[in-house]
């Protein structure tokens, strides 16, 4: 058996080339649209044809490469018959097998974190009868397990109901490799680790060692992170629903962005935070092409169906973002300005800024009692753990919804744990009239490391 994991470190997402080298055939599992020439060149360095294509569930967070995948290989497309999908595919079901030469995939129907979640038990016939490893999907990851975002409750109960069936079963020796790992929005407490083992998920993950359905379902619901505006447009396009497009963005002029900007058109600022400070197009979301998840924050702030034109610092960048944001279903990029600030400025054009502080800029102004609030924009479990005394915790995702709990009349010192993250908000706080922020440089990592108190609930 050929098995190789795909990572893509900037969104979480894990998909996976299994093959059988005698048979020259492989199955991919979970393809992301933003790495189908890579699967198509895996295979083809492993001597593979690629004859299937497999997935776990219908994905909410980015855009599934199974039909531009097929189209290339014309491998056969299976989903869960329970995912609603319209375009060509084979439906599968609890306890189908699915062969590429002497590896075996078994079906284990798992609803909860959808209701067409699906795990491949997988066995090499030619190493053994007994299964090797279990691809999870969303259903288990390492040290989380799947959001149950569209059933609530109920969907936290059945998810419940398919770990105890299907999975906590197997023996402890059978590898778990899920479709997600840290830094995807599909879980809150996701290990760096991209493999584990079902005996050590059953000892030290902390949502399998609820006692009762009940109790499960109340951990699981707890404090779940909002639901991306993206979501509903995204399973669609998945399903088949909304048709699939190419951004095709064309050069801009200064003056072509500006008057596009007057229409409603949004500028997508690539650029570091620093410099976006130090000069932007008003109204302009800042997004650092080097930023985690950069395509997922993205498509929360982007203003909802209007055109994106880019700014980046060079043609390289283009090319990362529009890759990204195709992978999340951002197909609204019409243009980039081709020659950035400087024709910006040359032209006259109006020009923000943002305030740039370090942390000994703040220390100094809560010393001396200044009228300013801390705006901590990192995640509840990074708040517990240790956050600037007086601090109004505003997670990034709820900022905009929460923006009314903002002073309007007093400076906001924006933090996050490195200023990328508090940059980003800032942006989109701007965009919606909310004005006074100055951006915490180095977060609170340097606000630690300078010696600053913090404190702890």
């Amino acid at each position: 058996m050929i098995f190789h994991q795909v990572q893509n470190e900037e969104s979480g997402c894990l998909s996976y080339l299994i093959g059988c080298g005698q048979a020259g055939e492989a199955v991919v599992v979970d393809p992301g649209r933003d790495r189908v020439d890579d699967y198509v060149r895996l295979a083809r360095r492993k001597g593979l044809r690629i004859t299937r294509i497999v997935e776990t569930h219908t994905h909410a967070d980015h855009i599934s490469g199974n039909r531009d995948l097929a189209a290339l290989t014309r491998a056969a497309i299976h989903v869960h018959a329970d995912a609603g999908a319209v375009f060509e595919h084979e439906a599968v079901q609890d306890g189908d097998e699915i062969a590429v030469g002497s590896v075996r995939l078994t079906v284990l129907h798992t609803p909860g974190h959808t209701p067409d979640s699906l795990c491949l038990l997988v066995t090499d016939t030619a190493r053994g009868g007994e299964p090797w490893f279990v691809l999870t999907g969303d259903t288990l990851f390492i040290g989380d397990v799947g959001r149950p975002d569209l059933g609530g409750a109920r969907a936290a109960g059945d998810l419940y109901d398919s770990l105890q069936a299907a999975l906590l079963p197997l023996p402890d020796s059978v590898e778990v490799y899920p479709a997600h790992g840290a830094g995807s929005l599909c879980g809150r407490a996701m290990s760096s680790k991209t493999a584990s083992t079902i005996g050590f998920e059953r000892r030290f993950n902390v949502a399998l060692r609820a006692r009762s359905r009940a109790e499960f379902v109340d951990l699981v619901m707890a404090g779940l992170p909002p639901k991306p505006p993206s979501f509903e447009t995204i399973v669609a396009k998945n399903r088949g629903l909304v048709p699939l497009v190419a951004s095709k963005p064309r050069p801009c002029t200064a003056r072509e962005t500006w008057e596009a900007v007057e229409r409603g058109a949004c500028v997508l600022d690539l650029r570091e935070p620093g410099t976006y400070g130090e000069g932007h197009v008003p109204g302009a979301l800042n997004v650092w092409i080097e930023s985690p998840q950069f395509a997922d924050r993205v498509s929360w702030f982007a203003p909802a169906g209007a055109p994106l034109i880019l700014l980046a610092g060079g043609p390289s960048d283009l090319e990362r973002a529009l890759g990204g944001l195709a992978r999340v279903g951002v197909d609204q990029v019409v243009g980039f300005v081709q020659r950035g600030m400087i024709e910006w400025r040359s032209e006259g054009l109006p020009v923000e800024t943002v305030p740039q502080i370090t942390v000994y800029d703040l220390a100094e102004w809560l010393e001396e009692r200044r009228d300013v609030v801390v705006v901590d924009v990192r995640e509840p479990f990074e708040w517990r753990e240790g956050h600037i005394d007086g601090a109004l915790s505003l997670p990034m995702l709820e900022t905009v919804r929460r923006l009314g709990e903002l002073p309007p009349d007093r400076p906001k010192a924006v933090v996050c744990a490195g200023g990328l993250r508090s940059s980003t908000v800032i942006s989109a706080l701007k965009r919606h009239g909310v004005t006074g922020c100055h951006n915490v440089t180095g977060g609170m990592t340097a606000w630690s490391k300078a010696g600053h108190p913090v404190t702890r609930p």
